[in-house]
C-alpha cells in the first residue's frame, strides 16, 4: 500500500491565523444584535472596534437594525478588498450572499436549465460538482479536452470554468477565457481558488462572462463553516433573492474580517515556502517529480511528466488522475507540519 498521504479531493487547510479571527468575531457580536427592536446605532457602537473603519450597520425606517440588508455593506467592502484581484466584480448588477460557492453554482445551473439550456461545456478534470448538479437538473455535459478540441469549431454554448482551475490548481490565463467569450460562448466563472495563488489580475470585463461565484473555503480554509460565498450575476437570479433573509450573518461578518485582516495578497507568500518543502520531501521519497501548482494547496503532474515513471509509481498516482493530468491535495502534510512544530 502506498504511503502517499495526499488527498484526491481538495479539502482545505484550516489556517492557524484564521482560527483566532473567527473566534474574535464570534466573541464580539452582542446578543441584542439579533433582536429586531435593537437600535442599529447601538450595534454600530458595540462593534466599532471590530472593523476599521467601523461597519455601517443598516437600519430600518424606525432606526432598528435591519439584518435583511446586512449583507449589502459587507459585500461592498469585500468588493473593495478584491478590486485589484478581480477586475470589474462590482460591475455585476446582482449580488447574493451564499453558503460557499456551491450554493451559487446550483442556483445558476437551475436558472440556465429553466431558460432552456440543456447542455454545459466543461474541461476534462473539472470540479465534479458542476456535472453532478447538471445531471440532477436533467442537463447534459459536453466534456472538452483542451489539447484535442478546436473550440473554434464548437457551437456557442455555456461554459462553467474554475479559475484557478480545479483540475490542477493552476491559473487559466485571461486570454484563454477571453477567446472562449469572443467565440460567442457564455461563461460562468468559479473563483473558489482565488487568494490561494500569487497575485494575479483576473479580468471579467467581457460581456459574455455571465456570472461569477466566489468562495473563501480554499484560500482561508473555512470549507467546514460555509464562510465567504458570493454570487454575482448580470441579470437577476430569482431563486437567490431569498438569501437576503436566509443567510448566516455571523459567517458574513467573519468573511469580512478574513478579507480585511488577511485578504487575497498574503496567504500565498506565507505558505508557498511550505508547499515547496512538502513537494521536495515527497519527490525525495517517491521520485514522482511533482510540480507545485499555482494554488499553494496542490501539486500536479502533466501527462508528459509520467512517461518515465515505473509501474509501481503509475499505480501510486492513478487515483489522482484529473483529465489528462494528475492533482494532489497537500492538506494532510500542512497539518502534520503544523502539529510537529507545536
Amino acid at each position: 500500500m502506498s504511503n502517499l498521504k495526499a488527498m484526491k479531493a481538495v479539502y482545505c487547510y484550516f489556517l492557524p491565523e484564521v482560527r483566532s479571527l473567527l473566534h474574535e468575531v464570534e466573541a464580539a457580536l452582542p446578543d441584542d444584535m439579533w433582536l429586531v427592536t435593537t437600535p442599529a446605532a447601538n450595534v454600530r457602537k458595540k462593534l466599532e472596534d471590530l472593523f476599521d473603519p467601523p461597519l455601517d450597520i443598516p437600519a430600518t425606517s424606525e432606526g432598528n437594525i435591519n439584518l435583511d440588508e446586512l449583507h449589502v455593506p459587507i459585500i461592498e467592502r469585500i468588493l473593495a478588498v478584491y478590486s485589484d484581484t478581480i477586475t470589474n466584480l462590482g460591475g455585476f448588477n446582482f449580488r447574493y450572499p451564499t453558503s460557499g460557492s456551491s450554493e451559487g453554482l446550483f442556483h445558476l445551473l437551475a436558472k440556465y436549465s429553466a431558460r432552456g439550456i440543456k447542455t454545459i461545456n466543461l474541461l476534462q478534470g473539472e470540479y465534479e460538482g458542476y456535472a453532478a448538479y447538471a445531471d440532477h437538473l436533467g442537463m447534459d455535459v459536453n466534456w472538452i479536452n483542451p489539447e484535442k478540441t478546436d473550440i473554434k469549431k464548437l457551437e456557442p454554448g455555456l461554459w462553467f470554468i474554475s479559475n484557478p482551475s480545479a483540475r490542477d490548481g493552476n491559473i487559466i490565463p485571461n486570454e484563454s477565457i477571453r477567446e472562449i467569450c469572443d467565440l460567442g460562448h457564455k461563461v460562468a466563472l468559479d473563483f473558489a481558488y482565488v487568494g490561494a495563488t500569487a497575485d494575479y489580475n483576473f479580468e471579467i470585463n467581457h460581456s459574455n462572462i455571465d456570472a461569477v461565484v466566489m468562495s473563501f473555503s480554499k484560500p482561508y480554509g473555512v470549507f467546514r463553516f460555509r464562510i465567504g460565498g458570493f454570487a454575482f450575476t448580470r441579470d437577476e437570479t430569482p431563486s437567490l433573492y431569498g438569501n437576503k433573509w436566509f443567510k448566516d450573518s455571523l459567517r458574513l461578518m467573519q468573511a469580512l474580517k478574513l478579507a480585511e485582516e488577511i485578504g487575497p495578497h498574503t496567504i500565498y507568500e506565507r505558505y508557498r515556502p511550505v508547499q515547496s518543502k512538502i513537494i521536495g520531501q515527497l519527490n525525495d521519497e517517491f521520485g514522482l517529480g511533482l510540480r507545485p501548482s499555482d494554488s499553494f494547496l496542490l501539486a500536479h503532474l502533466k501527462a508528459e511528466d509520467v512517461a518515465n515513471l515505473s509501474g509501481v509509481q503509475l499505480d501510486m498516482i492513478a487515483p489522482y488522475q484529473r483529465g489528462t493530468g494528475y492533482r494532489f491535495c497537500l492538506t494532510p502534510y500542512f497539518e502534520m507540519r503544523e502539529k510537529a512544530e507545536r
